[in-house]
């Protein structure tokens, strides 16, 4: 992956829970409540509702799920870069 020294200037790449996991972990496990459910990960409700819309996890967050369910870490999350932003037509 070649980036420029612009895009090193720029933030960091972010990790993400993986798209749609926290739910199907959810629905396999048989665990019906979210409250439960982040008690078996190790979380408050709080946290796991932060990982569900998309907020970066913590290292904690990321081990309780992969403990939880026999995942690698590499399972739960994915590493997302930012994406450049689109320029805006200034108005005249």
């Amino acid at each position: 992956m070649n980036r420029t020294d612009e895009q090193s200037a720029s933030q960091p790449p972010t990790i993400k829970v993986r798209p749609g996991l926290l739910d199907r972990l959810k629905e396999t496990s048989g665990i019906r409540s979210d409250d439960a459910f982040a008690r078996a990960i190790g979380i408050s409700r709080a946290t796991l509702d932060n990982a569900k819309k998309g907020g970066e996890p913590s290292l904690r967050t990321v081990l309780g799920i992969a403990h939880a369910f026999g995942l690698a870490m590499g399972e739960v999350v994915v590493v997302v870069e930012d994406e450049p932003a689109v320029a805006q037509p200034v108005a005249s």
